[in-house]
């Protein structure tokens, strides 16, 4: 009978995982913004009637998912759930609530079964465009990035909002994109509770009370055993990114106990006044998906596994900013975190660590603010670290999972062309095992118009992704206009009529020695063009 029941509530657990993977799917597939619809920007998630999370979709990033675990009891913290009916959904994109910057909105819709609130559908997703001063580092405060929206009504019953749309619309270069992925996000909930009240219906059940103790109790022992494995101690690392203008240092130490794992920051440089600026609730989610990638990768996602990780910073640092702190592009800090952490873990689990990788998300944002204006936003994707036991993946954009607009796409929906898009050779860090290759793009305006390119997440630029156990690091990122103009940091710049802009993204550092790398992989290399001879 133990066995059974076992089984029984193993099986929703994976049945709960596989209807946030279908919610995922449909904002995927409904979404406006190519961001969301092709780069996957997105994150979808169902919580108990707490507010706790249950189960995450496999679609989405570290920075949209475990933000979001902490945000819906924030959510229900502003309006409680005897205030909720069947059929409302809640928005933010609140930095401080949400994930980390005004672009992302959060829509949280209560799971009503039989007449009670027995959980919650959350989602997330990149909105391209709020007001403000747009996609841009050089905001001196968070006012100047947008519209906020504080905890609110998306709709109220079966009664869409349509004054608050017309508020996010009203301030948005692009409405339509704008009210289409917001509701979207709503669309995305409806659907995921239409399958579970399908599944609870099939099951017999009632509310998610028993699953909910099942997957925290089986989550948390699972995660005490990996714990009690490691080696108890304070371990160490920091890193050097360009920053806006001056460099930023983040430090980690990382103390092992015996019931978690605590991450503090607090010798990490003090917040700018720059839109590069991290909130402590994306900082905590990135570090917290560096430690559980290295050490639990197998055990899904939930608020028991998180709950193992804590991590600390005194606020007003670069990794725990405050309002109201410009924090458009927190991203370049926040995913610079799990490689940070993944240095502290080298020293008890270095069979498991890849060498240092290209990090942020390269965000090409270029726009056309005369005749005609146009906003294009893509993204560019540098070279994984390798690994202890093979290359790194190229292109491919580690730790955020975000994939890349196919160029056709974006070159419908703006006047602009992209004339190369092609691995950079020799860019992958040296070593017993490569780093991942990073790209070369090169993009230009096809109407002869001037563009102004913002260099808020460009990262790298200064020192590329360091290797590992003697392998070399890979090369740094570059970026410069067919003029002779080199972008040194992440202002905003013009690129005049007729020219071009050139885009190098960081290549992944090397791991092992040079020297010990097999004869018939340096011949594959070079065969496929991957490495010059």
């Amino acid at each position: 009978m133990k066995n059974s029941k076992f089984i029984r509530n193993s099986i929703i657990w994976n049945q709960l995982i596989s209807i946030c993977e279908e919610q995922a799917n449909v904002l995927l597939k409904v979404a406006f913004g190519a961001l969301v619809r092709e780069a996957g920007d997105i994150s979808a998630g169902i919580f108990n009637n707490k507010g706790k999370m249950l189960a995450q979709a496999v679609t989405g990033t570290p920075g949209h998912v475990n933000t979001m675990a902490e945000a819906v009891p924030k959510f229900l913290k502003k309006i409680a759930s005897e205030n909720l009916r069947k059929g409302d959904a809640l928005i933010t994109n609140d930095p401080w609530i949400g994930a980390g910057h005004i672009f992302d909105f959060v829509v949280v819709s209560p799971i009503f079964f039989r007449n009670k609130i027995i959980g919650y559908f959350a989602s997330t997703c990149h909105v391209i465009d709020v007001g403000g001063i747009g996609w841009s580092a050089e905001g001196k405060s968070f006012f100047e990035e947008g519209t906020l929206i504080p905890v609110s009504f998306l709709r109220k019953k079966k009664s869409i909002n349509e004054s608050l749309l017309r508020i996010i619309t009203a301030n948005s270069r692009v409405p339509n994109e704008a009210r289409g992925d917001i509701l979207s996000l709503m669309s995305c909930n409806d659907a995921g509770i239409n399958r579970l009240i399908d599944l609870l219906k099939e099951n017999s059940l009632t509310n998610l009370s028993e699953t909910s103790k099942f997957i925290f109790d089986q989550s948390r022992i699972s995660m005490k055993k990996i714990i009690s494995k490691l080696k108890k101690g304070k371990y160490k690392n920091k890193t050097q990114l360009d920053g806006y203008d001056t460099p930023i240092n983040l430090e980690a130490k990382l103390e092992i106990t015996d019931k978690s794992i605590l991450i503090n920051l607090e010798k990490s440089s003090k917040a700018t006044s720059r839109g590069i600026n991290c909130p402590i609730n994306y900082s905590v989610a990135y570090a917290s998906y560096g430690v559980k990638a290295a050490i639990a990768p197998e055990i899904p996602n939930n608020s028991a596994t998180l709950s193992f990780i804590k991590v600390r910073a005194p606020l007003g640092l670069i990794v725990s900013a405050i309002k109201p702190s410009p924090v458009t592009a927190r991203h370049v800090v926040g995913q610079a975190l799990p490689d940070l952490v993944l240095g502290c873990l080298h020293h008890i689990i270095p069979d498991k660590i890849p060498a240092e990788s290209s990090g942020a998300l390269w965000t090409i944002s270029l726009r056309h603010d005369g005749d005609h204006p146009f906003n294009s936003l893509n993204v560019a994707l540098g070279g994984m670290g390798a690994k202890p036991y093979g290359d790194g993946l190229s292109t491919t954009a580690f730790p955020s999972g975000v994939g890349s607009i196919p160029v056709e796409i974006v070159e419908n929906e703006a006047p602009i062309l992209y004339e190369i898009k092609e691995f950079m050779k020799n860019s992958g860090g040296i070593g017993k095992y490569r780093g991942g290759l990073g790209q070369k793009i090169v993009i230009k305006c096809i109407q002869n118009k001037e563009m102004k390119i913002s260099a808020a997440a460009f990262e790298k630029i200064r020192k590329g992704p360091s290797g590992l156990k003697g392998g070399h690091s890979g090369s740094p990122g570059q970026v410069k206009i067919s003029d002779g103009t080199k972008i040194k940091d992440k202002g905003t710049y013009i690129i005049p009529k007729g020219k071009k802009v050139i885009i190098i993204t960081p290549g992944g550092g090397g791991y092992g020695k040079p020297q010990d790398r097999d004869q018939n992989q340096i011949m594959n290399d070079i065969k496929f063009g991957l490495v010059a001879k």
